[in-house]
């Protein structure tokens, strides 16, 4: 369906149907604003003809337009970052976290052959060289508790990143509808 609308507007004294798919709202609004910006001009420099004042006007819409159009393009340029930033916070910490597994599996097999060794210390005729070994596989346990502590600070690390990253997105996000909604009301 093809609703076409019609309204009569203004536009520095001259009357012009404007008919188009927009409401008559909108088209009223344009006008208006070009009414607006060539009585500005032609209040600045009064011995403008009529088309002269009209391509001037023409100039400094087409250069609102261009900058705004930049300004879009930069923000959304802007908007992309916190996505690509989150996804390397994401492979970060798949990375950290198939590298923690790993280290809890070891830690699995240290405290496994600890226990054996333990299971085996009454019964071995050697206690003493048992008790060092022991020792020795408690500082290994205690410095592969140490990396899982690390392993954990920064994983947690990574996912505070990863909601920082997601709260600029959002606050990004928020400013370019601001953007959009402010830029589609000066139309």
């Amino acid at each position: 369906m093809n609703n076409k609308n019609k309204v009569i507007v203004r536009i520095y004294g001259q009357e012009y149907t404007m008919v188009g798919q927009e409401s008559r709202e909108y088209m009223q609004k344009v006008a208006n604003y070009v009414d607006d910006k060539m009585v500005h001009i032609a209040r600045n420099s009064t011995k403008l003809s009529t088309a002269m004042v009209a391509v001037l006007t023409c100039l400094n819409i087409a250069d609102e337009y261009f900058k705004l159009h930049e300004e879009l393009k930069n923000m959304e340029d802007e908007s992309k970052k916190p996505f690509e930033e989150l996804e390397k916070t994401k492979e970060q910490l798949v990375a950290t976290m198939a590298d923690f597994e790993k280290r809890e599996e070891n830690y699995q097999e240290v405290v496994t052959k600890l226990q054996e060794e333990v299971k085996g210390l009454s019964q071995n005729i050697e206690c003493e060289n048992l008790k060092t070994e022991i020792e020795n596989l408690k500082e290994v346990l205690a410095d592969k508790e140490r990396e899982m502590e690390e392993m954990e600070r920064k994983n947690d690390e990574l996912q505070k990143k990863v909601l920082d990253s997601q709260i600029k997105y959002v606050q990004t996000r928020k400013e370019l509808d601001s953007f959009i909604e402010t830029f589609d009301d000066r139309k």
